[in-house]
Protein backbone atom coordinates (compact mmCIF):
# COMPACT_ATOMS: atom_id res chain seq x y z
CA UNK A 1 0.00 0.00 0.00
CA UNK A 2 1.46 3.29 -1.42
CA UNK A 3 0.25 6.45 1.46
CA UNK A 4 2.02 9.19 -0.31
CA UNK A 5 2.55 12.74 1.54
CA UNK A 6 0.08 15.01 0.78
CA UNK A 7 -0.27 18.11 3.01
CA UNK A 8 1.60 19.97 5.49
CA UNK A 9 -0.59 21.40 7.96
CA UNK A 10 0.44 24.49 9.76
CA UNK A 11 -1.26 25.56 12.58
CA UNK A 12 -1.51 29.48 12.70
CA UNK A 13 -3.29 32.50 14.72
CA UNK A 14 -4.10 34.67 11.06
CA UNK A 15 -4.86 32.09 8.15
CA UNK A 16 -5.38 34.39 5.67
CA UNK A 17 -2.46 36.42 6.22
CA UNK A 18 -0.22 33.31 6.03
CA UNK A 19 -1.56 31.54 3.03
CA UNK A 20 -1.33 35.37 1.41
CA UNK A 21 2.39 35.21 2.54
CA UNK A 22 2.90 32.38 0.70
CA UNK A 23 0.83 32.34 -1.90
CA UNK A 24 2.81 35.64 -3.17
CA UNK A 25 6.11 34.79 -2.03
CA UNK A 26 6.48 31.77 -3.54
CA UNK A 27 3.61 31.91 -6.26
CA UNK A 28 1.54 29.08 -4.92
CA UNK A 29 -2.08 28.72 -6.35
CA UNK A 30 -5.09 29.05 -3.54
CA UNK A 31 -7.19 25.94 -3.59
CA UNK A 32 -10.93 27.13 -2.63
CA UNK A 33 -12.53 26.11 1.11
CA UNK A 34 -15.57 26.61 2.80
CA UNK A 35 -14.31 28.43 5.18
CA UNK A 36 -10.90 30.78 4.59
CA UNK A 37 -10.44 32.11 7.76
CA UNK A 38 -10.23 28.64 9.38
CA UNK A 39 -8.74 26.38 6.83
CA UNK A 40 -6.58 27.68 3.27
CA UNK A 41 -4.53 25.46 1.41
CA UNK A 42 -1.72 26.40 -1.47
CA UNK A 43 -1.02 24.11 -4.41
CA UNK A 44 2.59 23.63 -4.07
CA UNK A 45 3.16 21.73 -7.06
CA UNK A 46 4.01 18.56 -5.12
CA UNK A 47 1.62 18.57 -1.82
CA UNK A 48 -0.48 21.04 -0.37
CA UNK A 49 0.54 23.41 2.06
CA UNK A 50 -2.19 24.13 4.41
CA UNK A 51 -2.91 26.86 7.13
CA UNK A 52 -5.88 25.76 9.87
CA UNK A 53 -6.63 28.17 12.62
CA UNK A 54 -5.12 27.49 16.02
CA UNK A 55 -7.35 27.39 18.38
CA UNK A 56 -7.05 29.86 21.89
CA UNK A 57 -4.14 32.00 20.09
CA UNK A 58 -3.78 35.77 20.03
CA UNK A 59 0.20 35.83 18.34
CA UNK A 60 1.86 34.41 16.38
CA UNK A 61 2.55 30.37 16.59
CA UNK A 62 5.81 30.22 15.21
CA UNK A 63 7.19 27.96 18.00
CA UNK A 64 7.68 24.88 19.67
CA UNK A 65 4.42 24.62 21.25
CA UNK A 66 2.79 24.52 17.60
CA UNK A 67 4.35 22.27 15.28
CA UNK A 68 3.78 21.51 11.83
CA UNK A 69 1.67 18.16 10.60
CA UNK A 70 2.75 15.86 7.95
CA UNK A 71 -0.54 14.42 6.31
CA UNK A 72 -0.36 11.64 4.42
CA UNK A 73 -3.28 10.47 2.42
CA UNK A 74 -4.87 7.09 2.66
CA UNK A 75 -8.09 6.32 0.54
CA UNK A 76 -8.45 3.52 3.35
CA UNK A 77 -7.64 5.16 6.97
CA UNK A 78 -8.77 2.48 8.80
CA UNK A 79 -6.21 0.09 7.22
CA UNK A 80 -3.70 2.46 7.10
CA UNK A 81 -3.60 3.34 11.04
CA UNK A 82 -3.09 -0.79 11.40
CA UNK A 83 -0.04 -0.15 9.34
CA UNK A 84 1.19 2.35 10.94
CA UNK A 85 0.92 0.94 14.38
CA UNK A 86 2.49 -2.24 13.22
CA UNK A 87 5.79 -0.16 12.21
CA UNK A 88 5.51 1.25 15.76
CA UNK A 89 3.14 4.32 15.62
CA UNK A 90 1.16 5.21 18.19
CA UNK A 91 -2.04 6.20 16.68
CA UNK A 92 -5.50 7.50 18.18
CA UNK A 93 -8.91 6.99 16.90
CA UNK A 94 -10.01 7.24 13.73
CA UNK A 95 -12.54 10.13 13.33
CA UNK A 96 -15.02 10.99 10.66
CA UNK A 97 -16.17 14.78 10.63
CA UNK A 98 -18.75 14.74 7.82
CA UNK A 99 -16.86 13.07 4.35
CA UNK A 100 -13.67 13.44 6.17
CA UNK A 101 -12.07 10.37 7.84
CA UNK A 102 -8.57 10.98 9.29
CA UNK A 103 -6.33 9.35 12.24
CA UNK A 104 -3.34 11.70 14.07
CA UNK A 105 -0.57 9.44 15.45
CA UNK A 106 3.11 9.94 16.40
CA UNK A 107 5.82 8.07 14.67
CA UNK A 108 8.78 6.00 16.84
CA UNK A 109 9.93 9.45 18.34
CA UNK A 110 6.57 11.11 18.79
CA UNK A 111 6.48 13.31 16.20
CA UNK A 112 3.19 14.15 14.84
CA UNK A 113 1.53 13.43 12.09
CA UNK A 114 -2.19 12.62 9.79
CA UNK A 115 -3.59 9.99 7.66
CA UNK A 116 -6.33 11.20 5.92
CA UNK A 117 -8.67 10.58 3.18
CA UNK A 118 -9.13 14.50 2.60
CA UNK A 119 -8.08 14.55 -1.48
Amino acid sequence: MNTPLHRIIIFVNDVQACAQFYASAFGFDRIATDDPTDWQELDTGGCRLAFHKARGVTGPTGSDEHPHKIVFFAKNVAQARERAVAHGAVMGKVKTFGALTLCDGRDVEGHVFQLSDRP
